[in-house]
């Protein structure tokens, strides 16, 4: 996963998190202001103003690509399912 360094150059900002599974069938979506995200042990961790924190795994996914026709955006691949991070 050569983009996912790039995660921890956002910080103080929002985020929305899309996970879809069979393509293109989005199951759930998730919104929310952080103040910092760190990459540990194969997590990328977003540090939440609140104190309290939201984990994604990345060894769950086999590839993580930045998006080059939008900007701040990225995509988590693992076959059919995939999650789509975006920082507006």
């Amino acid at each position: 996963m050569k983009d996912e360094a790039d995660f921890e150059c956002y910080h103080n900002r929002q985020v929305i998190l899309n996970y879809y599974n069979d393509e293109d069938f989005l199951w759930m979506r998730d919104g929310f202001y952080f103040d910092s995200i760190q990459l540990l042990n194969e997590q990328l961790i977003f540090m939440k103003r609140d104190g309290n924190y939201i984990t994604i795994l990345l060894k769950k996914y086999d590839t993580c690509t930045k998006n080059i026709d939008f900007q701040n955006y990225f995509i988590l691949r693992k076959g059919e399912d995939r999650l789509e991070i975006y920082f507006p």
